[in-house]
């Protein structure tokens, strides 16, 4: 299962194992293995799920639930997010949480003045 899940990602992100391979910083011996139901070691799996940003949970099958997959803009966001300071991190959460606030008062409103 472990290859199938590492496949699925892939795919999802328009990458190949050699792309990933060359990611990680990992051979690519190891990855024609893997096609033949080898699993990695630890090391080289949480390479992996830090590079594809994916829990190691959903590749080994341990959980089976797909990973969210990121729109560009929020992998953007993403990015952009984890080159502030932890100041301006906080502030960028303070303002996603109002537009979150906001956006849920808007809905709840609606709801209400289509059931009255």
């Amino acid at each position: 299962m472990f290859y199938e899940n590492l496949e699925k990602i892939l795919k999802q992100k328009n990458l190949t194992l050699n792309k990933l391979a060359k990611g990680t910083g990992l051979a690519q011996s190891p990855t024609s293995r893997w096609k033949n139901g080898t699993i990695p070691n630890g090391e080289t799996i949480i390479k992996i799920c830090k590079y594809l940003e994916i829990s190691s949970d959903y590749l080994l099958d341990l959980n089976p639930e797909a990973p969210p997959t990121l729109t560009d803009q929020e992998q953007e966001l993403l990015e952009h997010f984890r080159q502030c300071s932890p100041g301006e991190q906080d502030s960028i959460l303070l303002l996603a949480n109002a537009g979150a606030a906001k956006a849920e008062q808007e809905k709840e409103s609606s709801i209400s003045k289509n059931v009255g």
